[in-house]
């Protein structure tokens, strides 16, 4: 039986508090009498839309591209999907190269469409061969940053606000990074498994080995790798396997039992950031081998 990584009470109640103080203060703050129709924001995945929540709250109607539980290596965008697109204000896009989704889909999706494009790969140091740039805290803050710039362009009026609920998000990634200094230092020169390596970021930070059963973009592995797999896991002392809700676990199954563990599930796509970074730091902190 598989394990699921269930949201933890205090993360929850941490993460809504912060979210409702943020709606508060940008009401508190907005100018009497002033409304305007809320900004017309695309995302690509789940999680650069939870960024949009936290810097505009109130201000912004986010559109996910690839809606939650979908897998960005199969997803194909309906013609709704194109509509909402070509109607963006602001876009809002992974930007890595490795992200084959947007090579594919993003040049047609915006080809009719005026929007501000905030790439989420621009301005900070990202790994050649991982897209998953919003689990850097690096990229998150200059994504964060980039959001505040364009809402607040085109809601000059809202500036103040704005600018109160970006400090509040830039703080919160300050307390996760502090978080995972010390939760994940003691572990360095430790590894982990994983079907799918979403979690390099977090791993290169803090000196810990990702061991991938798929590599970006890749189909199943074939009896050769997976036993490859599994003799490199025993080496490592490693047991268990990290999966996410996007992908087949199948592989990642028949590793785990030849290694007498079990199946562990986390999700790189969720869009609240704040949860989704915590919640893996303390899974890793697990699940990494001495």
């Amino acid at each position: 039986m598989s394990q699921t990584i269930s949201d933890r009470d205090g993360r929850r109640c941490f993460a809504t508090h912060v979210g409702t103080a943020a709606g508060l203060a940008l009401l508190a703050c907005a100018p009497q009498g002033k409304e305007a129709p809320p900004l017309h924001v695309v995302a690509t995945v789940p999680p650069l839309a939870g960024i949009v929540d936290r810097v505009a709250p109130g201000l912004a109607e986010v559109t996910v591209l690839i809606p939650p539980g979908a897998s960005p290596v199969t997803y194909e965008p309906s013609l709704a999907t194109v509509r909402e697109a070509a109607r963006a204000q602001v876009y809002v896009s992974v930007g890595h190269p490795a992200f084959a989704w947007e090579a594919a889909w993003l040049p047609d999706l915006l080809s009719d469409s005026r929007a501000r494009l905030i790439s989420g790969a621009d301005g900070c140091q990202v790994r050649p061969d991982d897209p998953h740039v919003w689990l850097s805290f690096s990229c998150a803050r200059n994504m964060a940053e980039g959001i505040a710039r364009a809402v607040t362009e085109a809601r000059p009026e809202f500036a103040d606000s704005i600018a109160s609920a970006l400090a509040a998000f830039l703080a919160d990634l300050d307390d996760v990074a502090e978080h995972a200094d010390r939760a994940l230092e003691p572990h360095r020169g430790g590894s982990f498994v994983v079907l799918h390596p979403a979690w390099g970021y977090l791993a290169s930070a803090h000196g810990i080995e990702q061991v991938a059963i798929l590599e970006h973009g890749s189909g199943d592995a074939g009896p050769g790798e997976l036993a490859a797999i599994v003799e490199r896991a025993r080496r490592l002392g490693v047991r268990n396997v990290i999966v996410q809700p996007q992908f087949s676990a199948g592989p990642a199954r028949l590793v785990a039992s030849e290694l007498g563990g079990d199946t562990v599930t986390l999700d790189p796509l969720g869009r609240d950031l704040v949860l989704t970074l915590l919640t893996a730091i303390d899974v890793l902190a697990e699940q990494v081998s001495p």
